[in-house]
C-alpha cells in the first residue's frame, strides 16, 4: 500500500453505442466521461512532495486527450468486444501504468463515469 496517493481527473466527450445491450445493439450516444486517476508512492522527494501534481495530470491528459470528440466504437482497442466504462478503464491503466512508473508513482486506480452518475473503478493489481 502506497503511504502517498495522487489524485488527477480529466473530462472528455465520445459517443459509444453497446454492440450487445440486453440482447439488442445500442443506438449511438454520447456522454460528457470523466477518468479520475489515483498514483501512489511511498516516499517524497527533496522538496517535501510525492510526485508533480503538474506531471500526474500531463499523462493523464495526454491519455484522455485522443478520445475527445471520438466515436468510442471505432476507437481499435476500446471497441472491441464493446466500449464500456471498463474496456475504457483498461485500456487507460495499461497505457498511464508505464507512465506513472517512469515519474515514480505506481498506477493504483483508474475510475471512469460515463456521465455524471454511473462509475466503473478499476484497482490495479500488483
Amino acid at each position: 500500500m502506497s503511504r502517498w496517493i495522487l489524485h488527477s481527473n480529466s473530462v472528455f466527450t465520445a459517443s459509444h453505442a453497446l454492440t450487445l445491450y440486453l440482447g439488442e445493439p445500442e443506438e449511438s450516444h454520447e456522454h460528457q466521461w470523466q477518468v479520475a486517476i489515483q498514483v501512489g508512492t511511498d516516499e517524497l522527494n527533496a522538496e517535501g512532495y510525492a510526485l508533480d501534481f503538474h506531471q500526474v495530470h500531463a499523462l493523464l491528459a495526454e491519455a484522455t486527450a485522443p478520445l475527445d470528440g471520438t466515436d468510442l466504437n471505432q476507437h481499435p482497442v476500446i471497441g472491441k468486444p464493446s466500449p464500456t466504462a471498463e474496456r475504457v478503464a483498461e485500456v487507460l491503466a495499461e497505457y498511464l501504468g508505464p507512465r506513472c512508473a517512469e515519474i515514480g508513482g505506481k498506477l493504483l486506480m483508474v475510475s471512469v463515469w460515463e456521465g455524471p452518475e454511473n462509475r466503473v473503478d478499476l484497482v490495479v493489481a500488483d
